[in-house]
């Protein structure tokens, strides 16, 4: 008399449930350990690939009032400003570079320059909007906070973070 072949129960991924020889079941399990092999390789050799991080330039910039904003660009700001906004504008040999995180339901807002440098490729802008430091009043008032930058023009592209 021969051995009796065992029956493995198979759980599809799209649904259904499946009954298969033993044979058939070794063959998938080698299937699976492959398949797994080859991805964990591919996650351990793409961490290893990633290039080093570039070299960052610190940039200086100013920060500008509204009455050194120029018109064209205070016109622009005053449009988008109920929006979140991410804007450059150069005039005269600088660049001003405009975020704005929209409608705010109450005033008291900051807006933090947490990085401004440079790389071979682009020039990188972090900011962070920090809440009123206080509970807002019962009559709120709803504010706009933008922060608008003045850099020198540098050819490169901007990167808001």
């Amino acid at each position: 008399m021969g051995k009796k072949k065992r029956e493995y129960i198979f759980l599809r991924a799209i649904g259904g449930v499946e009954t298969v020889k033993e044979e058939e079941w070794k063959k998938r399990k080698r299937g699976f350990a492959l398949a797994f092999s080859i991805l964990c390789m591919g996650i351990v050799m793409g961490c290893s690939l990633v290039p080093p991080q570039k070299e960052k330039k610190p940039a200086s910039f100013v920060v500008i009032s509204e009455e050194l904003i120029p018109d064209q660009l205070a016109q622009l700001i005053e449009r988008k400003k109920s929006e979140v906004m991410k804007l450059t504008y150069m005039d005269q040999g600088n660049r001003y570079i405009v975020i704005g995180y929209g409608k705010q339901k109450s005033g008291g807002y900051s807006i933090v320059v947490r990085e401004f440098y440079t790389t071979d490729n682009a020039l990188y802008v972090d900011t962070c909007l920090l809440g009123p430091k206080e509970k807002p009043q019962k009559e709120e008032v709803a504010s706009y906070p933008y922060l608008v930058l003045r850099t020198t023009e540098v050819g490169l592209p901007v990167v808001f973070q």
